[in-house]
């Protein structure tokens, strides 16, 4: 009786189980790191009971979707057929179109052999896009939302992994400091290719959207899932989570009217709380013969949100504060980058050498002001100090003001001569420090770069 139990009990095991074929096309940024596939593939057969994946890649290093459609071998293998899933994935910084691959070759396979088309939709990073990363991101979004548009158009049935999303929203979960361990671990070295963080990431955004008709509205169980090498159960969860929404499988979390707030015990933080000016410099071209050739820039910062009021129009910003204990508060400027590096009554000087001035105290600013930083301690690449810049010395010249040593305004930004050496004569040195006992009424005594 047990063994007839037995042979009907693996009866019924052979005709739940279904096999998913997937073929991925892309280049480095689907192959580093272990592969993508590898990290679909753990997760999709643990979310989906009975699944079992195949994956077979084609690509290779900074290949293009257009490159691919015109290459015999991977036209070969999409023709084939043998796939349910057919995967693509364009060069990370979108060097050239793909939507006449996709349009001519790709949709039209997937259409024929009745399988998803899949799009994998890479992010912004730093090597590539600089400061702004959502902007890089949003442009990756709308590039891989015309390309489904037109696979659709043709009349194939489309999903978007949306890992270029999903990025940017582990960034904002840590206030857009994409600086911040949380956001970078996502990146390999290079600080442009996804580590195995950033591809468990990429893969749950891809289990989630290609296979949405599989799950409840509370998406995958994820304590059935394997944790991805170094990480946590709370990384893990989070990132199911992301993938969820942004399939459209869970709902939304509705995050509410959040006033932003400061730390209290951060005396830096609260110390900027408020309005600001920055006098700058008229372009000459804009100065119509007035001898006051300047404009003021307004900056109010409320909480952590900050909005800077330029001649070009409002824009936001924010402030990351990082406090450690109860005497230690890191305070930095996003997207600039910039820490604060002294704060009194009436100014605040960022470790980039800009200067805001109270706008109670406006008559105080002065034109383009900028504190020279640290000074009798920076060296450029060649070892020379900022000696070698004053007037009449080898690179007492503005053309070599723009150089950088190994002194850091953060961990992507590194100071420039002209930011910390008099002798560019864009910089002055900073007034004397107050007294202590003035000091003290805003300072974190133990944090000798910010004095607060």
């Amino acid at each position: 009786m047990a063994s007839r139990l037995g042979a009907v009990f693996c009866l019924v095991s052979a005709a739940v189980a279904e096999q998913q074929n997937v073929l991925f096309l892309g280049n480095s940024f689907s192959f580093v790191s272990g592969g993508v596939w590898t990290q679909y593939k753990t997760i999709a057969e643990a979310c989906v009971p009975g699944l079992q994946v195949s994956t077979t890649f084609q690509g290779q290093g900074a290949e293009t979707l257009r490159m691919a459609g015109e290459d015999p071998a991977t036209v070969s293998m999409v023709r084939e057929g043998h796939y349910d899933i057919l995967v693509l994935q364009d060069q990370s910084e979108l060097a050239e179109s793909g939507y006449d691959a996709v349009k001519d070759v790709f949709a039209p396979q997937a259409k024929a052999h009745g399988a998803l088309l899949g799009l994998y939709e890479t992010w912004a990073t730093p090597d590539a896009d600089g400061k702004n990363l959502t902007q890089g991101t949003l442009l990756r979004k709308g590039y891989y939302e015309a390309l489904a548009k037109v696979a659709r158009e043709v009349g194939a049935e489309v999903a978007m992994a949306r890992g270029g999303e999903a990025f940017d929203k582990v960034m904002k979960s840590v206030g857009g400091d994409w600086e911040y361990p949380n956001f970078l671990h996502l990146l390999s070295g290079d600080y442009d290719h996804p580590s195995e963080l950033g591809l468990n990431l990429v893969a749950w955004t891809m289990v989630l959207s290609f296979n949405r008709k599989r799950f409840p509205t509370t998406g995958c169980d994820t304590s059935k899932v394997p944790n991805a090498p170094g990480q946590s159960d709370e990384q893990k969860i989070f990132y199911a989570k992301i993938a969820c929404e942004l399939a459209g499988v869970c709902p939304p979390e509705s995050a509410g009217a959040v006033a932003p707030a400061v730390p209290p015990g951060c005396k830096a933080a609260v110390g900027m709380q408020g309005e600001w000016v920055r006098k700058l410099k008229l372009p000459a071209s804009e100065c119509g013969g007035s001898s006051d050739c300047t404009y003021l820039e307004h900056w109010v910062v409320s909480g952590t949100q900050v909005t800077q009021y330029a001649r070009e129009g409002a824009k936001l910003h924010s402030l990351r504060v990082s406090q450690y204990g109860t005497d230690l508060c890191y305070v930095k400027l996003l997207p600039m980058f910039a820490y604060i590096k002294r704060l009194t009554q009436t100014k605040v000087m960022f470790n980039d050498c800009q200067v805001w001035t109270r706008k109670a105290n406006a008559a105080e600013a002065t034109v383009d002001e900028c504190w020279c930083v640290s000074s009798g301690l920076w060296k450029d690449a060649a070892g020379d100090t900022c000696a070698a810049y004053e007037q009449g010395q080898p690179k007492g010249q503005d053309y070599y003001c723009d150089s950088t040593g190994e002194a850091r305004v953060s961990m992507f930004r590194s100071m420039r001569a002209w930011e910390t050496c008099p002798g560019c004569q864009r910089c002055t040195e900073p007034p004397p420090l107050p007294s202590a006992s003035a000091r003290s009424l805003l300072a974190t005594p133990r944090l000798e770069d910010v004095l607060v």
